[in-house]
């Protein structure tokens, strides 16, 4: 690969050859290439390398490749992000919008200290179905005394690109919700944060899990 190469004028499907060390295929037109990187594009809101590979096509060693660059780029945005005060559902948003772009439902607990900053990295709980066991206050809970939070936040995603809280979202908040008291750690709000930057607080939807 030429040393000068300006990845700036490169095409989506360009860049994506580049970072594999690869070439484009002799005679596929351009709206199929074209086509390709959208796919590709698409493929790279996952650091999970079976998911490229299959998505991609790609050996076991260019999935790797692309996974590590996608988790070193996510770990580089997390590394510049301020220390603010989580206090508004949109800055709890904008802070999980690299981790929400999965095909299932997770849930994760945010640790915070008296200045409802974040304590550490945010801490996956559970995967699957919001209302499983998996997403008890026990294991939510274990996490932020671990962590000697003052309050916490729980955050789940909705892979449906639909923010709207169900019923067994405002559930499991009620649940979360009495176990904070019962440990002292307050559960200031539960979010649910899409892949496409849409969010719902339940805090502001739901009150009355709150009181």
């Amino acid at each position: 690969m030429e040393t000068d190469l300006n990845l700036e004028q490169l095409s989506d499907r360009d860049v994506v050859h580049a970072l594999l060390g690869t070439k484009p295929k002799a005679g596929v037109c351009a709206e199929s290439s074209e086509a390709y990187a959208s796919e590709a594009l698409d493929a790279l809101t996952t650091s999970d390398p079976l998911v490229l590979q299959r998505a991609l096509g790609l050996t076991p060693a260019a999935a790797r490749r692309l996974a590590a660059a996608v988790e070193l780029h996510r770990r580089l945005l997390r590394s510049r992000r301020p220390r603010t005060a989580l206090n508004q559902p949109e800055l709890v948003a904008q802070l999980m919008q690299s981790f929400v772009v999965r095909d299932h439902e997770c849930l994760w607990c945010l640790c915070l200290d008296p200045r409802s900053r974040l304590i550490g990295e945010p801490v996956q709980v559970s995967q699957g179905d919001i209302d499983g066991c998996d997403a008890g206050p026990r294991s939510f809970f274990r996490n932020a005394l671990r962590r000697a939070a003052c309050t916490a936040i729980a955050v789940h995603n909705h892979p449906t690109s639909d923010p709207s809280p169900s019923a067994a979202d405002a559930a499991v908040t009620r649940r979360l919700v009495a176990a904070g008291r019962a440990v002292d750690v307050a559960l200031v709000d539960h979010v649910v944060v899409c892949a496409d930057g849409r969010f719902a607080s339940l805090r502001r939807s739901h009150p009355e899990c709150f009181l």
